[in-house]
């Protein structure tokens, strides 16, 4: 990895979480969503970690069920035993309602060992997919373990540093690279590395996978053409860049010059972010957020 990341702390997986405890001699339990009957606040293949004092990470139920699951789960743990447990409709714990009405089923594994742990960590490492197989009570489930997104940052402006802070604490990973000392004074006032456009130019394009995006905030429109050029010939799921439509057409005229199929067009989302009428930082910085996500959520893998 040679750019610089701020890591979010909500990943996409707890996997990392679950390692650490264990390092420290703590005992884990990891509580894996593997059934829907109706509609729920989280798809199949959530997951929510519970240590041996009941702290607890993650979202099953989006706050309705959390809270009992730890309490079973360190019923099961005390017991070294795995189970397949429902709540909501149809459940024995006739007590634990969900507001939707639906029922969900929930993997408990209190065995998961660090040797389990640390191969999945080594692949999202790697930033390869993970899938693993669960025997369950209602059938095998295979729970697909997904590296972090990463979000690359070129440009300029508080848009850029608000946009950055915004995606971190919703679980992406970030490298902001600024075009000037400006920038780079709000990024480190935020806590916030920064690269130059120099060193990152080279660079940015290795590490753009299917679970990379990556947004142009540049106002001199000329610095980003060959950037968005590279980032076409990754497999990133997101391209954004800023600007009005008129600039943006002129944005894909220049990409004609190097040779950038038109077909790649429609790959680069611009103006960038979803039209919710956003005319501060703030809010841009949330519409760009919400498209990259939409555009993730849509992703085949």
């Amino acid at each position: 990895m040679s750019l610089i990341y701020t890591l979010s702390s909500q990943p996409t997986e707890l996997i990392q979480s679950a390692i650490n405890y264990l390092m420290v001699g703590r005992k884990v339990a990891l509580m894996t969503l593997v059934g829907i009957e109706g509609n729920a606040p989280y798809p199949v293949g959530s997951q929510m970690l519970v240590t041996d004092e009941g702290d607890y990470l993650g979202q099953i139920t989006g706050g309705c069920a959390e809270t009992a699951i730890a309490d079973q789960a360190l019923l099961l743990m005390d017991r070294r035993e795995n189970t397949t447990l429902r709540y909501g409709l149809d459940s024995p714990f006739f007590d634990i309602r969900l507001p939707c009405g639906s029922g969900i089923d929930v993997y408990f594994d209190t065995s998961i060992t660090l040797e389990n742990l640390s191969l999945i960590a080594a692949q999202l490492e790697q930033r390869r997919v993970y899938p693993q197989i669960l025997n369950t009570a209602v059938g095998a489930f295979k729970k697909t373990y997904l590296p972090n997104a990463r979000l690359i940052l070129f440009g300029q402006g508080p848009i850029l540093v608000l946009l950055a802070e915004l995606a971190i604490r919703s679980g992406f990973d970030v490298a902001c690279v600024a075009q000037n000392q400006h920038t780079e004074k709000l990024l480190a006032s935020a806590g916030l590395a920064a690269l130059s456009l120099e060193r990152a130019r080279t660079e940015f394009a290795l590490e753009l996978d299917e679970f990379g995006a990556m947004v142009s905030l540049f106002h001199e429109h000329e610095l980003e053409v060959e950037l968005l050029a590279e980032a076409l010939k990754t497999k990133a799921f997101y391209i954004g860049a800023l600007g009005s439509r008129r600039t943006h057409a002129a944005r894909l005229e220049s990409l004609k010059i190097h040779a950038v199929e038109t077909s790649q067009f429609e790959r680069i989302c611009g103006p960038v972010g979803l039209d919710i009428g956003a005319n501060t930082p703030a809010h841009i910085a949330v519409s760009i957020l919400a498209e990259i996500i939409q555009k993730m959520n849509q992703r085949t893998l």
